[in-house]
């Protein structure tokens, strides 16, 4: 009888000791868990990091001041925004492969920034405020429309698989394509007029025009692009079509004058100018039985 008992608590020992240890195999388990799936979720919203920054480089998390040094591997979600100061430079490397490279003097901001690979979706807003910059983009995913959209001040440029330079001036967007396709149109609403670039054509969409005609981009333009995406626009200027005869002042030259720059410091909800509705119709005058207004049969 007492050999019953000593077995009946042995047992009872092991049960508990089973339960202890199947508690802490599934707690170790769902901390495992936790500990792998947390790190995904906060950063889930995160578009691409920084793979290079020169000089000095701003940050501004959800568009709001204070800004902060931006440091190679940091990252941005939609919504930030990006500053490069005088003599500085940036490169952003996104999730879906494309590169994003902004000059001295520029700005740009992450509106939106999604994109999943299985199955294969994108949804890409940029506003780009000032400067210039490039985004070369490697993906192309088959859609009726552009799903990799950049904003600016004058104009919607869609890229296709490309690697366009946009440069910004006072009253216009200056657009150069040395491979690829876009669709480039006026940011107005009231202008649906929207124009193809092909490789090795450049255009300028001016403030509340449709855009002028793809005219050829020539070797010293790239050239030229390419030096001032290092050293800033102020470094040289830039001109669509016939050089400006001798003595002539071109009205697009660079560099531009502190107060002519493109100044924002937070993302506006809607860059499009709102329509303007009619003006109301003018009074009617009264009629006068048995004859006009003024009097005349």
């Amino acid at each position: 009888m007492e050999h019953l008992c000593n077995h009946n608590k042995g047992e009872k020992i092991m049960r508990r000791k089973m339960r202890l240890v199947l508690s802490l195999w599934m707690m170790m388990a769902l901390l495992g868990f936790i500990a792998f799936v947390g790190p995904q979720t906060a950063h889930a919203s995160v578009a691409g990091h920084f793979t290079m920054v020169t000089g000095k480089v701003d940050l501004l998390k959800h568009g709001k001041l204070p800004a902060i040094p931006a440091k190679v591997q940091d990252g941005v979600e939609p919504g930030d925004i990006i500053r490069t100061k005088s003599k500085s430079k940036a490169q952003l490397q996104m999730i879906d492969d494309s590169i994003i490279t902004l000059a001295p003097e520029s700005r740009l901001a992450i509106a939106d920034y999604q994109y999943k690979p299985a199955p294969e979706e994108r949804r890409v807003v940029l506003r780009f405020f000032r400067g210039l910059m490039q985004a070369t983009v490697k993906r192309i995913i088959k859609r009726e429309e552009p799903d990799f959209i950049i904003e600016t001040h004058t104009a919607i440029v869609g890229v296709r698989g490309s690697n366009p330079f946009l440069l910004l001036r006072p009253l216009a967007t200056f657009v150069y394509l040395p491979e690829g396709l876009l669709d480039v149109s006026s940011n107005d609403p009231n202008i649906p007029f929207k124009v193809p670039v092909h490789s090795w054509e450049c255009l300028q969409i001016p403030s509340g025009q449709r855009p002028y005609l793809p005219q050829p981009m020539t070797p010293a333009m790239l050239q030229m692009l390419e030096r001032m995406m290092d050293t800033g626009v102020s470094s040289g200027a830039l001109y669509i079509g016939a050089p400006p005869t001798p003595g002539q002042e071109f009205p697009f030259k660079l560099p531009v004058s502190p107060d002519q720059r493109i100044k924002q410091e937070t993302i506006p909800p809607v860059l499009v100018p709102k329509p303007q509705l009619p003006p109301p119709p003018p009074p009617v005058a009264p009629s006068h039985s048995g004859g006009s207004p003024s009097g005349e049969y």
